[in-house]
């Protein structure tokens, strides 16, 4: 007994020294890979082996009938399409191919992601734009600042209600001539400006320019016809350095721009920013019933990269003091709709045909513009 117990406690150190003398004896990784194969294969040779007859195949039904709801649950989803062809019937997939279904579900998660990306960056592509140097520093136009005021657009379905209502009167052609001041950035300027307004019954022609010792000229153009809703512009054109424009397609029913800008719906009595003060000027001649205050007008305006809604409403009549002398005026201002939208007050001079006498334009920012007649020509 006691020589046996020796001989065992001898062999069992014998033992331990060996796994310590070889590191590779710890690592279990082969007999396990070994088992694991074993046993996904084992499902696919027991039917070969334990297979029943026909007969009783056909009136009792088959054990795998019972695995199957779960394989056909992961077969289904739109990761695994290749597992569904490899998997015994009696193996879940999970089991038989785990490396696989993992792999296919990431390879698919990827690929949504990058049609989703795809997807995102086709639809925010932005659109090309022409370089346009307009922004420069220079004379403010009354209106000059272009905003995006779709949501301003969307408001204005009955904006043109007053049109069938309206009656215009053209002003005689003239020329008035303006002194321009105003603040930019806390710095006040001032410059000299006209407006030139013609036509000859069926068209017109109007140009208002604005000129700087330092700063240069910058104008404005707008032509088009007259009809029954007053001015029908076809193009207007913004000038510093180089010009960009709105056409108003009417043969498309769509305003265009040379800017490369989306174009626009064109709406039912649609201005541009300066044929819009001849608009006003003809509708108030023309249209004694709706000089009333409280007098709603609202109407489409382009700019050169965008065309929106103005709200107008007419105010008060008011004396003022230009330096052309004590006017009697009839005032109008544009109510903003969008945050950063223009105020623009107008008071119309009755004496020269409801052509404006002096325009004020503020920003959101603090900037303003004013423009206060001097003198009236005839050009």
């Amino acid at each position: 007994m006691l020589l046996g117990g020796l001989v065992m406690l001898l062999h069992g150190v014998g033992l331990q020294g060996l796994s310590s003398a070889w590191p590779g004896l710890k690592t279990a990784a082969t007999p396990v890979r070994v088992q694991l194969q074993m046993a996904a294969q084992v499902p696919t040779l027991t039917p070969r082996v334990a297979e029943p007859p026909p007969a009783r195949r056909a009136s009792k039904p088959r054990p795998a009938a019972s695995s199957a709801p779960s394989t056909t649950a992961v077969l289904d989803t739109p990761a695994t399409p290749e597992a569904s062809k490899e998997a015994a019937p009696a193996v879940p997939v999970e089991a038989a191919q785990p490396d696989v279904v993992a792999g296919a579900q990431a390879n698919s998660v990827q690929a949504e992601d990058n049609t989703a990306a795809t997807t995102n960056n086709a639809a925010t592509a932005p659109l090309p734009e022409a370089p346009v140097n307009d922004n420069q520093t220079a004379p403010p136009l009354p209106p000059v600042s272009s905003s995006d005021t779709t949501a301003a657009q969307t408001t204005a379905s009955s904006s043109n209600a007053w049109l069938s209502q309206a009656v215009f009167l053209w002003p005689a052609p003239s020329k008035l001539w303006f002194e321009v001041v105003g603040q930019s950035k806390g710095i006040r300027y001032s410059a000299d400006g006209d407006i030139v307004w013609h036509h000859d019954g069926s068209n017109y022609q109007m140009r208002q320019e604005v000129r700087h010792m330092l700063l240069g000229s910058r104008s404005q153009t707008s032509v088009g016809a007259l009809s029954l809703q007053g001015l029908q512009p076809l193009r207007f054109g913004d000038k510093y350095k180089q010009e960009v424009a709105a056409h108003f397609e009417r043969d498309k029913q769509r305003i265009s721009f040379s800017s490369n800008a989306p174009s626009q719906a064109l709406q039912d009595g649609a201005q541009d920013r300066l044929s819009v003060l001849a608009q006003l000027a003809s509708l108030m001649a023309g249209s004694p019933h709706l000089r009333q205050a409280g007098q709603a007008l609202r109407l489409q305006v382009a700019a050169p990269r965008s065309a929106d809604v103005w709200s107008f409403v007419v105010e008060k009549q008011e004396s003022l003091k230009l330096p052309i002398g004590s006017l009697p005026t009839l005032k109008l201002s544009r109510m903003p709709l969008l945050t950063h939208d223009q105020t623009v007050e107008i008071w119309l001079s009755p004496s020269h045909g409801y052509l404006p006498a002096k325009v004020r334009i503020a920003q959101s920012n603090g900037d303003v513009l004013e423009q206060l007649l001097r003198k009236v020509e005839t050009p």
